[in-house]
């Protein structure tokens, strides 16, 4: 085994160039994301600003807006959200959004890994044709989530617990080894319940160098982050239980085992601290960048301003989402 230094470096090192602070950045007041939400959600990922859900009987559905007419003297009509069906049918137990917006799931019954052949934005109504394409390498899962900044998908496996990377044409599994938060065996293999994949690059924007982040909550509820340097499990720091995780490159948001919300910021953090009010059941993350024409960094274009979300399912099914202040 590798010294902890290694791993310790891996942390202190991640997104160098970013911004930290003394804990990681507290989430804002939950809005729910609109009135008429009926409460069906038990999980769900979001792309953009568009939330797709299951429900409990594994149907998918988004939210879809429409327009009214404009009232006589308004300037602007009023616009109606309602849940919308996922085209192509089938049912499923998870679900994870690529940065294309195409819906990858779990099938309910048969565990197999699927996405549809559309993403979730454009011509997605409920007239148009869309079919689900199975991944190759016939894996069975649990969980699912897919890296929105290169499409790579990971898995649980349905009877393993072991985390699995889809290569494009079959799964590769990586290792199972636990270590805890100072870098010693835990001598007991990975049995993943939950697990968040997302990535971020190492390089510049002239040699881009694009590196997984990939977490796992084990069995008993202790959070993970894969170090492919150790080829190992590192326990995050804090000695957290949780039940679901998300990250924002080294901000990391998790429910606890009490349904609270908790965040952590891997370079700097040693304990979770309370990051919100109110509970929840699920979450994802959203990020919109906007750009300006002449805002440029080193000569390249950059965003002059980010939306960041967090989102979580409500006790009663209903979506909400706060805003990430950093």
């Amino acid at each position: 085994m590798k010294n902890i230094n290694t791993a310790t470096l891996f942390l202190i090192t991640l997104l160098v160039s970013s911004t930290s602070w003394a804990v990681a950045p507290p989430l804002g007041e939950w809005e729910l994301l609109f009135e008429n939400d009926d409460g069906r959600a038990v999980a769900l990922d979001v792309y953009h600003e568009t939330p797709v859900i299951i429900d409990v009987k594994g149907h998918m559905y988004f939210v879809n807006k429409e327009i009214g007419e404009e009232p006589s003297g308004e300037w602007f009509s009023e616009v109606y959200e309602s849940w919308q069906r996922v085209p192509g049918g089938g049912e499923a137990m998870d679900i994870s959004i690529d940065g294309d917006g195409v819906p990858w799931v779990v099938g309910i019954n048969s565990h197999k890994v699927y996405h549809l052949d559309g993403p979730i934005e454009g011509d997605l109504s409920a007239n148009s044709h869309h079919g689900w394409i199975e991944h190759p390498g016939n894996a069975k899962a649990r969980r699912i989530s897919v890296s929105k900044t290169n499409g790579t998908p990971y898995i649980i496996g349905a009877f393993s617990g072991i985390v699995f990377k889809g290569t494009g044409t079959g799964w590769t599994a990586l290792s199972a080894t636990l270590l805890d938060s100072q870098g010693q065996n835990l001598n007991t293999p990975l049995n993943a319940i939950d697990l968040f994949a997302e990535s971020y690059n190492a390089g510049d924007s002239e040699n881009p160098d694009l590196r997984d982040l990939v977490f796992a909550i084990n069995q008993d509820k202790r959070v993970f982050l894969f170090v492919p340097e150790q080829d190992a499990w590192l326990e995050l720091p804090g000695d957290a239980r949780a039940v679901s995780v998300v990250s924002s490159g080294k901000l990391v948001y998790i429910i606890g085992e009490d349904a609270k919300f908790y965040g952590l910021d891997l370079t700097t953090d040693k304990t979770w601290t309370p990051a919100g009010p109110g509970t929840g059941k699920d979450l994802a993350f959203s990020q919109i960048d906007t750009f300006q024409p002449f805002v440029s960094q080193n000569g390249n274009i950059a965003p002059s301003s980010s939306h960041r979300h967090v989102w979580t399912i409500g006790e009663k099914g209903q979506v909400y989402r706060a805003f990430v202040a950093y």
